[in-house]
């Protein structure tokens, strides 16, 4: 599988959803802007000058900027499965580690059930 970087949302892969196209669409772009939000702020708190790695800025707002869009992108996630989006389309879209969308998926079934 080749991974490539997504820089607008015509470039998310599309496919048929049972959801129907408008209001799938409205979902994905959501899901989405939401991972960009959260590239964007996780980016903000990461030094990549550094000679042997990047290292961490401790900045408390940068670091509350990326907790705040993690929530927003968790919440997202959650919409996208009320929708009918699979867990690998959702990968696909946020372009997240599937072992990290398995476990917002888990947390986002056991509160959809509660």
């Amino acid at each position: 599988m080749q991974m490539r970087v997504v820089t607008k949302q015509e470039d998310v892969e599309r496919e048929p959803d049972v959801a129907g196209a408008p209001v799938a669409s409205v979902v994905e772009r959501g899901l989405f802007n939401s991972a960009l939000d959260f590239y964007g702020a996780a980016g903000a708190v990461i030094d990549y000058r550094g000679t042997d790695h990047p290292q961490l800025r401790w900045s408390l707002e940068g670091l509350q900027g990326v907790r705040e869009a993690m929530d927003a992108l968790e919440r997202r996630i959650g919409i996208a499965l009320r929708a009918g989006f699979s867990t690998d389309r959702i990968v696909r879209v946020t372009r997240l580690e599937p072992d990290v969308v398995a476990q917002i998926v888990e947390r986002q079934r056991a509160g959809i059930q509660d």
